[in-house]
């Protein structure tokens, strides 16, 4: 754990010396952004010096990414209220991939607040091949257990008047993305594995200051994310239904939250996957600036409640029941992040869980 811990550490302290440097080499023109993993990361490189439209940003934007992740296949479970959760060494397996994406952010209405786009269409073309290590042949039933190539066309709008303060390191605003993901078969996708599938998907993020004091900071946090996938059965790749397709961050158009396992903080990733799933996250979130260490580190506590839904592989939602869990954090924000050792409380299975990210949830 504290090897990991450090070698994300060290990661975010090289891509943070690039982010301030990159565009000091390229004026204000060029962007950068980045993103770490665990055990890998990506990274973007944005040009917005050609404007199609008077008075908004045009961006275009590329970017790389991989890692080695350790993934679970719980399999398709049959109309059950609680699926069978087998032992995790025998449906674990390693899922080393690589991304690749290029598109365009046109702007649609302009922040001269905050100086960027309020408003955008998007559209991005992502590639990605992966590659499985270690499966036991759990993945030997499906297209894909030798691997999987596979190129999408993702297209959607998004809003976003989000801000953090640095002195409170209070969040404020709302951060909404809809959008639409088509990976035909024409399009390259039965090469290696097959996918022929499209899929909505809905993400609504607000943050709301409630305090704001030198010793203490405090906000709320509120999450919806919506995921449709439509596809025929052994046409839509265990990856696929084991993610939820929401832009949480773009340029990076990528499946970044596993399934309801890991939009509920608490729950094993990839378990609760199929084609339709409804998650609400809700945290309270305070900060202690006046404790802060050495200027560097800011003591953190959060509370949260999680809820998600999905469809146990009908296609259509089920309300029966609706799993839940709860938990508190603490930790602290430093070099740009949040490291908080959780304790959750799954409460479908009255099971306690303790954990320790980087970042907070959303």
């Amino acid at each position: 754990m504290r090897s990991t811990a450090f070698a994300r550490c060290a990661l975010a302290a090289l891509l943070s010396l690039a982010a301030v440097s990159l565009p000091a080499l390229g004026g204000e023109d060029l962007l950068f952004q980045w993103d770490p993993r665990l055990w890998g990361g990506d990274v973007a490189l944005g040009w917005k010096g050609w404007d199609i439209l008077p008075g908004v940003d045009t961006v275009l934007w590329g970017s790389v990414g991989g890692a080695w992740q350790n993934n679970l296949y719980f399999g398709s479970a049959a109309d059950t209220v609680v699926p069978d959760r087998p032992d995790q060494d025998t449906i674990a397996y390693v899922n080393l991939n690589v991304d690749w994406r290029f598109g365009a952010a046109q702007g649609i209405v302009f922040n001269p607040a905050q100086n960027r786009n309020l408003v955008e269409f998007l559209l991005f073309y992502r590639g990605k091949i992966q590659h499985y290590l270690y499966d036991n042949g759990v993945l030997d039933p499906l297209p894909e257990r030798n691997g999987l190539l596979q190129h999408s066309l993702f297209t959607g709008l998004l809003f976003d008047n989000t801000t953090k303060d640095k002195a409170s390191l209070n969040r404020r605003g709302l951060y909404s993305a809809l959008s639409a993901e088509l990976a035909p078969a024409w399009l390259g996708n039965d090469v290696q594995g097959l996918s022929d599938y499209w899929r909505l998907s809905l993400i609504v993020t607000g943050y709301l200051p409630v305090l704001d004091t030198p010793a203490v900071s405090i906000y709320l946090a509120g999450r919806v994310l919506f995921d449709r996938i439509f596809g025929e059965d052994g046409k839509v790749p265990v990856t696929t239904l084991g993610s939820i397709g929401a832009l949480t961050e773009v340029p990076f158009v990528s499946d970044s939250l596993r399934a309801l396992g890991d939009a509920l903080r608490g729950v094993a990733d990839n378990r609760y996957d199929g084609y339709v799933k409804l998650v609400n996250n809700f945290d309270v979130r305070l900060h202690f600036p006046a404790w802060t260490l050495f200027k560097l580190a800011t003591p953190l506590a959060v509370a949260y409640f999680d809820a998600g839904v999905y469809d146990r592989m009908t296609r259509k939602l089920r309300f029966d029941p609706v799993y839940c869990a709860a938990g508190l954090g603490v930790g602290l924000y430093t070099l740009g992040f949040d490291f908080i050792l959780y304790g959750t409380y799954f409460f479908n299975e009255k099971e306690l869980y303790y954990g320790l990210g980087l970042g907070v949830h959303f």
